[in-house]
């Protein structure tokens, strides 16, 4: 049996749209067993067929034995957290960890691939801060320090964006002026990180490429963001398409503006989480990073 967990990610951090993205420590986990015949437990009926995309990563990692997988879903779907991300690496590894022939890279290439960009998948593989594009013959991603001090909190409103609606609302071009500007705030907001420098994060975290149009589907995203940054001085972005906000900030949220914020229409989650590693395997009934 393996027993294998892969971390959620937020992707974009303001500015960095397609390419930056950090692992969060909150999990899906999958059990998996050899079977007769292919099965999926632990998920909706509607997921239980040849369209899983878990299924369709094992697959298309090599993955060729039937396997019983028991999913233990921690990620909410369609809310911005590297779902999809999380099932693909899920499946890939399945795949490699059963032949034996662990590759992280490649991984990341299929995850990629199937995802058709590399913001979630880099994280979802390799953990931590990561920025990524895409080369001439392949996707390249490097890990970014990221600084001890700072904090992040998801805001997970109980409301999906789905993310063809959320590219779909996306301009086909944008003004040099625009792109000049959020190419240079990328680049700050990767040294924010690596500094904990608040101060800078804010500035440079205020996109212009995705955020001003993804906003308007996350019903009181303005006033979910305006008690948080108030209440501890931080920024609040969009997580991948949404609807999840990111508050990246170098104290914790009160708990009167949390309870602020959990009590807006959407029933909206609060949940500070760790930065942390990439996939974990159950050995000896403890959690082991996968190298």
């Amino acid at each position: 049996m393996i027993k294998l967990r892969v971390p959620a990610t937020s992707a974009n951090l303001g500015p960095g749209f397609d390419c930056l993205g950090i692992a969060l420590g909150v999990y899906n986990t999958f059990e998996i067993t050899p079977a007769d015949s292919f099965r999926l437990e632990g998920i909706p009926r509607e997921y239980q067929n040849e369209d899983n995309i878990f299924l369709q990563a094992y697959r298309k990692a090599g993955g060729t034995e039937p396997i019983c997988v028991k999913f233990n879903y921690e990620i909410p779907i369609s809310r911005g957290l590297g779902s999809s991300a999380s099932l693909l690496t899920g499946g890939v590894l399945t795949a490699q960890l059963m032949n034996r022939s662990v590759d992280l890279q490649k991984a990341f290439q299929i995850v990629s691939d199937m995802e058709g960009h590399p913001d979630n998948a880099a994280p979802s593989v390799f953990g931590g801060l990561t920025a990524s594009m895409k080369g001439s013959s392949e996707w390249i991603t490097r890990s970014l320090p990221c600084s001890d001090l700072l904090r992040f909190t998801a805001l997970i409103p109980d409301y999906e964006v789905l993310t063809a609606e959320a590219r779909a609302i996306l301009p086909e071009s944008y003004p040099r002026a625009v792109a000049a500007s959020n190419s240079g705030k990328a680049i700050l907001v990767c040294e924010a990180l690596s500094t904990g420098d608040i101060r800078l994060l804010k500035e440079a975290a205020t996109d212009q490429i995705h955020e001003p149009y993804r906003r308007t589907l996350i019903p009181n995203f303005e006033t979910a963001r305006t008690i948080a940054e108030e209440d501890t001085g931080g920024v609040v972005v969009i997580s991948g398409s949404g609807s999840t906000c990111l508050l990246i900030s170098d104290r914790p949220l009160g708990d009167r503006a949390a309870f602020r914020i959990m009590t807006l229409p959407e029933h909206w989650a609060v949940q500070e989480l760790p930065v942390c590693g990439g996939p974990e395997i159950l050995e000896n009934d403890s959690w082991q990073t996968i190298i």
